[in-house]
């Protein structure tokens, strides 16, 4: 047997730079799907080094195609599995002994040891993983896992599915996650001229739905170079779904542009924040290829200048005021995003711990119980437990980079940072 080694992606090695040895988890973290990895990055074979929330995990391709997120410590002797393991048909083998693991943490091979003598006890910690339109997703929580938002589009032959791009940046995923609400900064950010604000539709539960509109009073919205209707909608607290749309009315399965948003937390105040679009084609492929790649092509690289114009900003902010400050202007929509991002946390849960007394996950209807007191991201109030509730109806079931890009220690360059992006259209 013999490794297969890849050269890994440029955020990545970013990440990999200055990486501590061992960290705990200090942040309390929202219940939920986040962002892992573009599923065009990780072919089959491929094993890569992965950190999520202060933890070191291997993710791994079998041969077959499908994804595992294991704990990368072996369990047998304490090799990093993510660095010295390969992949061999379905399993990921350890480079030290060559034991063989499933894709849920099960020790299924042993050298020199026949299969019913393997200890029971010999097997990984493993953590939910799904592919949807594109990207391989996982779940922080405990389980069953919540579904995910339909985005089927994604994978339709009407619609071009593009990978976006992988910024790396220090600061609170909470504030990060809730641009994506905030029409306040439309004005200077992306310069629309037609003032809008957002009207929150749906805040319960795991459903955040909000649409964005023109003012009453806003004059000539045609007159942008961006659609001033929208539909958005969080498929977790740190997963957007940003539809255009042509007026008020909600247009779900075929928009003429969706943009997918994640942010996901690495370690202490360190994030990753992608995205990735879905194009409606002007039509079959068999006529119009080269207009829709064309029209494709377009339109990232203007969803990627707007997105420059939000992290020429964002790649530069800290922690906010404990005290928050809160103006007409921002509307509602902030107060409510926050709302629903401190649903989802459940104080003091870390990966392996069990579910807390009534937890459900979204199918059921467990009580919801509110912890007073409660700090949370610096924010000391009353917090709402998360629990279970109604389903879902709509759903299926501080510094600067260095030259060579490595991220400084946090210990010696405090503050927000942005060192890299990864993505280009096909």
């Amino acid at each position: 047997m013999s490794a297969r080694r890849r050269r890994l992606k440029a955020y990545d090695r970013r990440l990999l730079a200055n990486q501590p040895v061992s960290e705990e988890q200090r942040t309390d973290y929202p219940v939920g799907w986040y962002f892992a990895r573009y599923g065009e990055d990780l072919k089959p074979g491929d094993v890569v080094p992965l950190e999520l929330m202060s933890h070191q995990w291997a993710l791994f391709r079998t041969k077959s195609g499908k994804v595992g997120i294991i704990d990368s410590l072996c369990c047998h002797a304490g090799a990093d599995l993510a660095r010295s393991g390969w992949v061999t048909e379905d399993r990921l083998a350890c480079g030290y002994h060559a034991w063989e693991f499933e894709t849920d943490g099960r020790c299924t091979s042993m050298s020199r040891v026949p299969a019913d003598k393997i200890p029971a006890r010999a097997r990984q910690r493993s953590i939910p993983v799904i592919e949807r339109a594109g990207n391989i997703y996982f779940w922080y929580g405990p389980e069953p896992v919540r579904a995910f938002v339909d985005l089927s589009h994604f994978e339709s032959d009407r619609f071009e599915n593009v990978k976006g791009q992988i910024y790396i940046g220090r600061g609170d995923p909470e504030r990060i996650s809730e641009h994506i609400v905030d029409s306040y900064h439309f004005p200077y950010s992306h310069k629309i001229k037609v003032p809008v604000e957002y009207s929150v539709l749906a805040n319960e539960g795991n459903r955040f739905e909000f649409q964005l509109h023109p003012l009453s009073n806003a004059g000539d919205a045609r007159l942008q170079a961006i659609s001033t209707h929208a539909f958005g909608e969080m498929a977790a607290p740190c997963i957007g779904v940003y539809r255009t749309q042509t007026s008020t009315k909600i247009n779900r399965k075929t928009p003429l542009l969706t943009v997918l948003t994640a942010a996901t937390p690495i370690r202490e105040g360190l994030f990753t924040f992608s995205w990735r679009i879905a194009v409606r084609k002007i039509g079959p492929d068999r006529y119009f290829m080269p207009l829709n790649k064309a029209f494709a092509r377009f339109m990232f690289f203007l969803v990627r200048w707007n997105y420059y114009s939000d992290m020429e900003v964002l790649k530069w902010m800290r922690n906010p005021p404990a005290k928050p400050l809160l103006v007409k202007p921002d509307g509602p929509a902030i107060r409510e995003f926050r709302q629903f991002y401190r649903r989802h946390i459940i104080p003091g849960w870390r990966w392996g711990d069990p579910a807390p007394e009534g937890w459900t996950g979204s199918n059921g209807g467990a009580k919801s119980t509110a912890l007073a007191g409660v700090s949370v991201n610096g924010e000391t109030g009353t917090v709402p437990a998360t629990r279970a509730v109604a389903p879902n109806p709509t759903v299926p079931v501080n510094g600067t980079a260095s030259v060579d890009g490595a991220i400084p220690a946090p210990e010696t360059r405090p503050g927000p940072i942005f060192v890299g992006k990864q993505g280009s259209p096909r």
